[in-house]
């Protein structure tokens, strides 16, 4: 009956997120809400306390503190002009050079805090020459989740896998960067023919090339806060692991910091600047997708998983890289690769033959559980994020579940195929 329930209540979530028709957050905390009162937790507490990953809530409100904060300088609008600069006006070289930049500082930085920080600047670029920005979002939204499957910190699901596997920061680059990076120029190449109609100017160029960047500074003194502040945050969360410090504890600071440097008299208007909408979106969704796990779904999914497997090597990869890629287009794969490590680790004890070594089966999971976040719209963080930012922005104009659905569903057949393709020729 709780399994039931868990699943009508996931499947009712998904159904109303895609037709659109009642607010993302209200669907999410009503959602989870009927979880909590109908007892599909045993103990209400631990639905709070094990499956909310209050890391990404406070790491979200950190973050849009400090980018809604530092935004006021003028700071993105001077990089963004920078950028095209640096690009020649060169539309295509552009759309390259950003995305390529964004999957870069994923590997190194985490996915939401890489949107957070680029899409404005993304946004001032395309407002300045007059071109429609969706086709850029799509593209560095691809980027940063296939940019986070390059290294070890790069997303969450690698550190877990890194961890339970003895894997290095080394490891990850060899096995999981190459096929990233190809994955990354497929995609590009692929959403520049699809959507070469987007690239079209809407005024001259050259004009846009001529502004004088200084003219974009808005408070020479705030801008320059908001550069050591900018340089600060990507030495810190470059080094966090080194500093034992989580991600949520570096936003948060630097959030509050650039508040009380920059604008203490007008804290309620940033305050107010923050999606909170979004936050009690990722609030109910956790809670959700924590339903399925209590009620042991994910694991029982991992285990008929290897079943259908039946012990043959190849099979399993296959299975494993391509089920948690599309697992986790729906699923936050946190929790998923968590069910997944103990039963890929069990296997050496069922068959220490044929599974005598496990690392294809890690670099499977790690590939389809990073990559599998292109899906949908939900999944990633990085994801809801950048399109809460581009609605935020824009105002009336958003990308629908569905549009992004199109899109990233053909995205991820397009990483799946790639990688499964790199697994079989690469570990035989």
């Amino acid at each position: 009956m709780q399994e039931l329930l868990a699943i009508l209540v996931f499947l009712t979530i998904y159904a109303l997120l895609i037709s659109e028709k009642v607010d993302r957050s209200i669907v999410a905390i009503l959602g989870a809400t009927v979880l909590l009162f109908f007892g599909v937790f045993e103990d209400p507490l631990k639905a709070y306390t094990e499956y909310v990953d209050y890391n990404t809530i406070y790491l979200l409100i950190g973050m849009m503190l400090f980018v809604n904060t530092i935004k006021r300088s003028g700071i993105f609008q001077f990089f963004g002009l920078l950028t095209l600069k640096i690009s020649g006006g060169n539309l295509v070289s552009l759309f390259f050079s950003l995305t390529f930049m964004v999957a870069f500082l994923s590997a190194i930085l985490d996915n939401v805090t890489t949107i957070l920080v680029t899409l404005p600047m993304t946004f001032a670029i395309c407002d300045t020459i007059e071109v429609d920005p969706t086709v850029f979002v799509f593209g560095e939204i691809f980027a940063s989740n296939i940019g986070g499957t390059m290294t070890l910190v790069g997303d969450p699901p690698n550190i877990m896998i890194g961890s339970a596997a003895g894997l290095t920061f080394m490891d990850f680059l060899k096995n999981t960067a190459p096929i990233a990076l190809l994955n990354l120029l497929v995609v590009d190449i692929i959403i520049l023919i699809i959507s070469r109609k987007s690239f079209k100017l809407g005024r001259d160029i050259r004009e846009a090339l001529k502004i004088d960047l200084r003219k974009t500074i808005v408070n020479m003194r705030d801008f320059k806060i908001s550069l050591s502040l900018l340089l600060m945050v990507i030495i810190l969360f470059t080094f966090q692991h080194q500093l034992g410090t989580e991600s949520s504890v570096i936003a948060l600071f630097v959030g509050f910091l650039s508040v009380l440097l920059m604008s203490k008299k007008g804290v309620k208007e940033i305050l107010k600047e923050v999606e909170w909408e979004t936050i009690l979106f990722f609030l109910g969704l956790f809670i959700v997708v924590g339903g399925l796990e209590e009620v042991g779904l994910l694991e029982r999914m991992g285990r008929f998983l290897m079943n259908l497997a039946k012990g043959n090597y190849v099979m399993t990869e296959m299975l494993i890289l391509n089920f948690s890629g599309l697992i986790s287009a729906f699923v936050d794969n946190i929790p998923y690769t968590a069910t997944m490590i103990p039963v890929i680790e069990s296997l050496k004890k069922l068959d220490p033959v044929t599974f005598h070594n496990l690392n294809p089966l890690w670099w499977s999971l790690s590939l389809g559980a990073c990559l599998g976040g292109n899906g949908t719209a939900v999944g990633a963080s990085a994801n809801v994020v950048g399109l809460a930012i581009f609605h935020d922005y824009y105002g009336s104009r958003r990308i629908s579940f569905l549009n992004f659905l199109k899109f990233g569903m053909l995205v991820l057949a397009i990483n799946l195929v790639l990688s499964s393709l790199y697994v079989l020729i690469r570990y035989r």
